[in-house]
């Protein structure tokens, strides 16, 4: 897998802006320390840091082509093309790692696909990047390196503030709350009261 680290950089360097390529260097870098923290493959948290915003400069048009020539697309697909066509990239993602890189592990391509709404049961991979990619050091908000240090000690309570952030902003800003956060909001707060 190493090898393709190369091929990661050229690719990200040609598809995206400055801006959204040096987020997801730093979104590696930060997935990279959190997977030493956390007993995961250090170097599978960094390809997934690296490629979970591949397709994020694609188009909305663009977007809607890559799933309409295919015969299968996932649960709430019309929803978030009508409401939230910008969040088609981490699933456009992962069709960009798996065909473009040929990355067939089920655990980047899920960090991947599910870095900006999360799931219920989520891994510890996809934890680390749901988590790098809100608090990376390109971010500006004040709260970001409170929440790297509360990650290297406990991610699981990082996630559920990342995940409470997420979802204060969308309501904030008065648009749709996407089926898939709310049941990843549902899963983790009854998962989390039965195991107090």
């Amino acid at each position: 897998m190493k090898n393709i680290e190369k091929q990661i950089f050229n690719y990200l360097s040609k598809h995206l802006t400055h801006k959204r390529f040096e987020h997801s260097c730093n979104v590696a870098t930060l997935a990279r320390e959190l997977a030493s923290k956390h007993n995961v493959d250090a170097l599978k948290a960094q390809i997934a840091g690296l490629l979970h915003d591949c397709a994020k400069c694609m188009s909305n048009d663009e977007f809607v082509g890559l799933f309409n020539g295919r015969r299968k697309t996932f649960k709430h697909f019309s929803k978030i093309v009508k409401f939230s066509p910008n969040l088609l990239h981490s699933f456009a993602g992962e069709i960009v790692a798996k065909e473009k890189f040929k990355i067939n592990d089920k655990d980047i391509l899920n960090a991947i696909k599910n870095h900006t709404q999360g799931r219920s049961k989520m891994s510890v991979l996809e934890k680390i990047v749901f988590v790098a990619d809100f608090v990376s050091n390109d971010r500006k908000m004040r709260y970001v390196k409170k929440l790297q240090n509360l990650a290297k000690q406990n991610l699981d309570k990082a996630f559920f503030e990342v995940l409470t952030k997420k979802i204060e902003h969308v309501i904030s800003e008065g648009i749709i709350l996407l089926p898939q956060t709310v049941d990843t909001w549902n899963w983790y707060v009854s998962n989390n009261k039965k195991n107090k």
